[in-house]
């Protein structure tokens, strides 16, 4: 059972794919009988599986992230434990959102969430003095056209109340900060040393000697 937990645990990325595909097998026996915001969130889904997969390449991400901000080295960590928690949110938020399309803030949580993602990577461009793109960055900004496309596409053919906005914006606070917080504890780290870890390396990088 060990053995089987690890090998869970190192390819979690591709365990998540997998669901991904039978949710997508499923849509794809009932497309006719799905409303639109099920398959706009289909679409976002996708786009995601393929940007984790584009940040995981050669660990890259991993590099930028654990190595130059935090100072830990992935390589001395249980295979696929960072990456755990990005995959339990991604897998529960979308099941979710695909399970009750009425609550649309459950999908307003996915569109901040995709275009969050295209800021991100573009600030890391920046940030880490990269001379090319961030790791990540060709899908983070082909999910946020698609993100703000799903947009348009809501407000032209759903009638709904502005408010949930605001539920969707904070759903995606509450969750992505849980997803932080466990993603800290499984490194071996903290929130607060996240945060100092940030601090210092904002000061570095915007000192009077960088």
């Amino acid at each position: 059972m060990k053995k089987l937990g690890l090998f869970l645990l190192k390819n979690n990325i591709h365990l998540m794919t997998f669901i991904f595909i039978a949710w997508a097998v499923w849509a794809g026996f009932n497309w006719a009988e799905l409303v639109l915001v099920q398959k706009l969130v289909l679409g976002l889904y996708a786009w995601l599986i393929i940007h984790e997969y584009e940040e995981g390449y050669k660990n890259r991400f991993l590099d930028l992230m654990l190595g130059r901000v935090m100072g830990i080295d992935h390589r001395t960590l249980t295979p696929g434990i960072a990456h755990l928690a990005q995959a339990l949110y991604i897998t529960i938020t979308f099941s979710l959102a695909i399970v009750f399309p009425n609550q649309l803030w459950m999908c307003f949580s996915l569109i901040v969430l995709c275009i969050f993602e295209g800021f991100v990577h573009n600030w890391g461009i920046f940030m880490f003095r990269l001379k090319g793109v961030s790791p990540g960055w060709w899908t983070a900004i082909g999910m946020a056209t698609y993100a703000i496309w799903t947009i348009v596409k809501i407000n032209q053919t759903v009638e709904y109340n502005g408010i949930l906005w605001l539920w969707g914006l904070l759903y995606f606070f509450v969750c992505f900060i849980m997803m932080e917080v466990v993603f800290q504890s499984l490194i071996g780290s903290s929130p607060s040393r996240m945060k100092n870890a940030f601090k210092t390396f904002i000061k570095q990088r915007f000192g009077k000697n960088s």
